[in-house]
């Protein structure tokens, strides 16, 4: 979001033609940043784009003015010809940028992963309930996507993160409430209803991660709802003020495993390896990567993901950190469907 394709050709050009950016002044003097304004910068900050330069993102938010600046001058250089020069013997150099002097800054993760959904529409860094698998796994908790058609007319306890809410008004001008949670297997509706939603209203604000008890039910349509009997805070244990742990969510009791099941944690961890290769057909490869990233989510356990991606000309490799899966049969049949037996592979180590 707010990136064009215009605002990274000279980027990804530069990058093809002399290799990877080393630092963040290596960018803003290699690259052609002409069409990056301000905000374009931000918003590849905010992603992780820059990630691999070196700096943390909050330093780079911080000094995102300097950044700008660095840039137009180098640009500025290259336009009248003066981006290089002859050294004593002769040799043409690069002319010597100046280093930024960048103020460090922090962001907290929640932060951080709010700028993933809004720009991106997926957390990468990690999905903000995946502190919460452990507890919800050793307590049974009913996972978002296990509730199925076969439940209606049972109660269950759910747990997850609010993803979005809708206040709304019944016919006669009772409030309501129709809200999305969702954990790392999947999203299920929930229908707060009128003599339940003064009670509740507090608790129902995105990015919230809620236990919420309730009944199954299929709408009209055939679609599972749960609809909301009891709502609270899923928290983890108090930590008794323990520095530098920052709090996922707003107002509520930062969260920390004190103890580890030792049953609910493979000692062989697995990691999956996706191989995709890049094709002339971009949208087509931007819907696959969707798909795939969708099974993964249907599958949430303790294995990494690793992703690698073949241009012909190089293969990125990428560890998917948000995401774990528990590999099964079934999740390596769904992928095969999409990018057939040579795409998947996986290796098994002592965790």
């Amino acid at each position: 979001k707010n990136v064009g394709a215009g605002a990274i050709e000279g980027i990804i050009k530069e990058r093809d033609k002399g290799g990877d950016y080393k630092s963040i002044e290596d960018l803003c003097r290699r690259a052609d940043l002409s069409s990056v304004n301000k905000r374009v910068m931000e918003s590849l900050i905010k992603v992780g784009a820059l990630d691999c330069l070196g700096e943390q993102r909050g330093t780079l938010l911080a000094n995102v003015t300097s950044i700008m600046s660095l840039a137009q001058r180098a640009q500025k250089l290259r336009q009248t010809g003066q981006s290089t020069m002859f050294d004593l013997w002769g040799e043409k150099v690069n002319v010597p940028m100046p280093s930024l002097a960048m103020v460090a800054a922090e962001i907290s993760i929640k932060d951080k992963l709010g700028w993933e959904k809004e720009l991106l529409g997926v957390y990468l860094s990690e999905h903000p309930f995946s502190p919460f698998v452990a507890k919800a796994t050793a307590e049974n908790t009913t996972l978002c996507g296990r509730v199925d058609a076969d439940m209606e007319g049972q109660t269950v306890a759910v747990a997850g993160m609010v993803d979005s809410v809708r206040n709304l008004v019944t016919r006669d001008g009772k409030p309501f409430a129709s809200v999305v949670l969702e954990d790392l297997d999947g999203k299920i509706e929930v229908m707060v209803w009128s003599r339940d939603y003064t009670a509740t209203q507090e608790f129902l604000q995105e990015g919230n991660i809620l236990r919420i008890d309730g009944k199954v039910k299929l709408d009209r349509s055939g679609r599972v709802q749960l609809v909301c009997g009891k709502v609270e805070y899923y928290q983890m244990e108090e930590t008794g003020g323990g520095e530098g742990v920052a709090a996922p969510l707003p107002g509520i009791v930062t969260p920390v495993i004190k103890e580890v099941r030792t049953d609910a944690v493979p000692v062989k961890t697995q990691k999956l390896v996706i191989r995709l290769k890049q094709t002339s057909d971009k949208a087509g490869d931007v819907a696959n990567l969707h798909k795939i990233n969708n099974i993964l989510r249907d599958f949430p356990g303790y294995g990494e993901v690793n992703l690698m991606i073949d241009n012909e000309k190089k293969v990125f490799n990428l560890r998917l950190s948000g995401m774990r899966v528990d590999y099964c049969p079934e999740l390596h049949r769904r992928l095969v469907e999409i990018i057939g037996e040579d795409g998947v592979g996986l290796e098994t180590k002592d965790g």
